[in-house]
Protein backbone atom coordinates (compact mmCIF):
# COMPACT_ATOMS: atom_id res chain seq x y z
CA UNK A 1 0.00 0.00 0.00
CA UNK A 2 1.35 3.36 -1.01
CA UNK A 3 1.20 6.28 1.44
CA UNK A 4 -0.48 9.22 -0.28
CA UNK A 5 -0.41 12.63 1.39
CA UNK A 6 -3.30 14.35 -0.31
CA UNK A 7 -5.68 16.80 1.43
CA UNK A 8 -8.06 14.17 2.87
CA UNK A 9 -5.24 12.03 4.27
CA UNK A 10 -3.49 15.10 5.68
CA UNK A 11 -6.71 16.00 7.52
CA UNK A 12 -6.86 12.48 8.95
CA UNK A 13 -3.24 12.76 10.13
CA UNK A 14 -3.98 16.16 11.67
CA UNK A 15 -6.93 14.58 13.48
CA UNK A 16 -4.63 11.91 14.91
CA UNK A 17 -2.17 14.60 16.04
CA UNK A 18 -4.98 16.31 17.97
CA UNK A 19 -5.67 13.22 20.08
CA UNK A 20 -2.82 13.61 22.65
CA UNK A 21 -3.51 17.28 23.46
CA UNK A 22 -7.26 16.65 23.75
CA UNK A 23 -6.61 13.64 26.01
CA UNK A 24 -4.29 15.70 28.25
CA UNK A 25 -6.70 18.64 28.33
CA UNK A 26 -9.57 16.38 29.43
CA UNK A 27 -7.50 14.82 32.21
CA UNK A 28 -6.28 18.25 33.34
CA UNK A 29 -9.42 20.24 32.56
CA UNK A 30 -9.70 23.65 34.17
CA UNK A 31 -11.86 26.67 33.37
CA UNK A 32 -8.75 28.23 31.79
CA UNK A 33 -8.14 25.45 29.24
CA UNK A 34 -11.80 24.53 28.71
CA UNK A 35 -12.19 26.72 25.61
CA UNK A 36 -9.10 25.23 24.00
CA UNK A 37 -10.40 21.72 24.76
CA UNK A 38 -13.74 22.47 23.05
CA UNK A 39 -12.00 23.99 20.03
CA UNK A 40 -9.57 21.08 19.58
CA UNK A 41 -12.25 18.42 19.97
CA UNK A 42 -14.57 20.27 17.58
CA UNK A 43 -11.70 20.57 15.07
CA UNK A 44 -11.06 16.82 15.27
CA UNK A 45 -14.71 16.07 14.46
CA UNK A 46 -14.74 18.71 11.70
CA UNK A 47 -11.58 17.20 10.17
CA UNK A 48 -13.33 13.80 10.15
CA UNK A 49 -16.20 15.26 8.14
CA UNK A 50 -13.89 17.20 5.83
CA UNK A 51 -11.52 14.33 5.04
CA UNK A 52 -14.39 12.22 3.70
CA UNK A 53 -15.99 15.17 1.93
CA UNK A 54 -12.78 16.17 0.14
CA UNK A 55 -11.87 12.57 -0.68
CA UNK A 56 -15.17 12.16 -2.52
CA UNK A 57 -15.39 15.68 -3.96
CA UNK A 58 -11.80 15.79 -5.23
CA UNK A 59 -11.84 12.08 -6.20
CA UNK A 60 -8.89 11.48 -3.89
CA UNK A 61 -10.05 8.23 -2.28
CA UNK A 62 -6.97 6.08 -1.68
CA UNK A 63 -6.29 2.72 -0.09
CA UNK A 64 -4.15 4.54 2.47
CA UNK A 65 -7.07 6.87 3.26
CA UNK A 66 -9.47 3.92 3.61
CA UNK A 67 -7.15 2.61 6.30
CA UNK A 68 -6.18 5.90 7.93
CA UNK A 69 -9.68 7.37 8.39
CA UNK A 70 -11.21 4.53 10.44
CA UNK A 71 -8.02 4.12 12.48
CA UNK A 72 -8.13 7.85 13.29
CA UNK A 73 -11.82 7.52 14.23
CA UNK A 74 -11.17 4.59 16.53
CA UNK A 75 -8.11 6.14 18.19
CA UNK A 76 -9.97 9.40 18.81
CA UNK A 77 -12.95 7.59 20.35
CA UNK A 78 -10.75 5.24 22.40
CA UNK A 79 -8.64 7.96 23.99
CA UNK A 80 -11.61 10.27 24.61
CA UNK A 81 -13.51 7.39 26.27
CA UNK A 82 -10.54 6.52 28.50
CA UNK A 83 -10.09 10.15 29.55
CA UNK A 84 -13.79 10.69 30.18
CA UNK A 85 -14.18 7.46 32.16
CA UNK A 86 -11.32 8.64 34.38
CA UNK A 87 -12.33 12.30 34.61
CA UNK A 88 -16.05 12.67 33.98
CA UNK A 89 -17.76 9.43 34.98
CA UNK A 90 -18.42 8.30 31.40
CA UNK A 91 -20.55 5.15 31.87
CA UNK A 92 -18.78 1.82 31.49
CA UNK A 93 -21.97 0.22 30.12
CA UNK A 94 -21.38 2.17 26.93
CA UNK A 95 -17.56 2.48 27.07
CA UNK A 96 -16.98 -1.28 27.04
CA UNK A 97 -19.14 -1.99 23.95
CA UNK A 98 -17.52 0.94 22.13
CA UNK A 99 -14.00 -0.34 22.73
CA UNK A 100 -14.97 -3.96 22.03
CA UNK A 101 -16.74 -3.04 18.78
CA UNK A 102 -13.82 -0.96 17.53
CA UNK A 103 -11.30 -3.67 18.39
CA UNK A 104 -13.38 -6.32 16.60
CA UNK A 105 -13.86 -4.12 13.52
CA UNK A 106 -10.11 -3.47 13.30
CA UNK A 107 -9.38 -7.18 13.77
CA UNK A 108 -11.92 -8.20 11.11
CA UNK A 109 -10.58 -5.54 8.73
CA UNK A 110 -7.05 -6.86 9.25
CA UNK A 111 -8.22 -10.40 8.54
CA UNK A 112 -9.97 -9.33 5.32
CA UNK A 113 -6.90 -7.40 4.22
CA UNK A 114 -4.63 -10.34 5.02
CA UNK A 115 -6.84 -12.79 3.14
CA UNK A 116 -7.89 -10.67 0.15
CA UNK A 117 -5.45 -7.74 0.16
CA UNK A 118 -8.49 -5.49 0.15
CA UNK A 119 -9.45 -2.62 2.45
CA UNK A 120 -13.17 -2.29 2.94
CA UNK A 121 -14.42 1.31 3.18
CA UNK A 122 -16.37 2.53 6.19
CA UNK A 123 -20.10 1.92 6.14
CA UNK A 124 -22.52 4.83 6.42
CA UNK A 125 -23.98 3.30 9.60
CA UNK A 126 -20.45 3.33 11.06
CA UNK A 127 -20.20 7.04 10.30
CA UNK A 128 -23.57 7.65 11.97
CA UNK A 129 -22.39 5.69 15.02
CA UNK A 130 -19.17 7.76 15.07
CA UNK A 131 -21.20 10.98 14.83
CA UNK A 132 -23.50 10.01 17.69
CA UNK A 133 -20.52 8.93 19.82
CA UNK A 134 -18.76 12.21 19.03
CA UNK A 135 -21.83 14.15 20.17
CA UNK A 136 -22.00 12.09 23.37
CA UNK A 137 -18.30 12.75 24.03
CA UNK A 138 -18.90 16.45 23.35
CA UNK A 139 -21.68 16.46 25.99
CA UNK A 140 -19.32 14.89 28.53
CA UNK A 141 -16.63 17.43 27.67
CA UNK A 142 -19.17 20.25 28.11
CA UNK A 143 -20.14 18.81 31.49
CA UNK A 144 -16.53 19.17 32.66
CA UNK A 145 -17.12 22.92 32.99
CA UNK A 146 -20.83 23.19 33.69
CA UNK A 147 -23.30 21.83 36.18
CA UNK A 148 -23.54 18.16 35.14
CA UNK A 149 -27.10 17.82 36.47
CA UNK A 150 -28.29 20.10 33.66
CA UNK A 151 -27.06 17.59 31.10
CA UNK A 152 -28.02 14.30 32.75
CA UNK A 153 -31.22 13.72 30.77
CA UNK A 154 -29.63 14.68 27.46
CA UNK A 155 -26.53 12.56 28.15
CA UNK A 156 -28.72 9.56 29.03
CA UNK A 157 -30.80 9.95 25.87
CA UNK A 158 -27.76 10.35 23.61
CA UNK A 159 -26.06 7.40 25.37
CA UNK A 160 -28.94 5.09 24.48
CA UNK A 161 -29.19 6.55 20.96
CA UNK A 162 -25.43 6.10 20.41
CA UNK A 163 -25.53 2.56 21.79
CA UNK A 164 -28.30 1.61 19.35
CA UNK A 165 -26.29 2.87 16.39
CA UNK A 166 -23.15 1.30 17.80
CA UNK A 167 -24.79 -2.13 17.98
CA UNK A 168 -26.42 -1.69 14.56
CA UNK A 169 -23.08 -0.79 12.98
CA UNK A 170 -21.46 -3.74 14.73
CA UNK A 171 -24.00 -6.07 13.07
CA UNK A 172 -23.50 -4.47 9.65
CA UNK A 173 -19.71 -4.75 9.87
CA UNK A 174 -20.11 -8.37 10.95
CA UNK A 175 -22.20 -9.03 7.82
CA UNK A 176 -19.43 -7.54 5.68
CA UNK A 177 -16.86 -9.72 7.44
CA UNK A 178 -18.98 -12.85 6.92
CA UNK A 179 -19.59 -12.03 3.27
CA UNK A 180 -15.88 -11.42 2.65
CA UNK A 181 -15.04 -14.72 4.31
CA UNK A 182 -17.51 -16.82 2.34
CA UNK A 183 -20.64 -16.30 4.46
CA UNK A 184 -24.03 -15.95 2.83
CA UNK A 185 -25.24 -12.74 4.52
CA UNK A 186 -25.84 -9.75 2.29
CA UNK A 187 -24.98 -6.18 3.24
CA UNK A 188 -28.19 -4.18 3.14
CA UNK A 189 -26.29 -0.88 2.76
CA UNK A 190 -25.44 -1.62 -0.88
Amino acid sequence: MRIVLNLPNTLSIMRMLLIPPIFILILNSTPENYGLLLVLFSLSVLFDFLDGYFARRLKQITEFGKLLDPVADKLLILFMIIALVLKAGFPLWIAVPIVLRDFLILFASFMIYKKKNKIKPSLIIGKIAFGSLSFLIFLYIVSLNSIPEQLILLKNFVSVFALIFLLWSWMEYYKVYRRENGGKEKNFNN
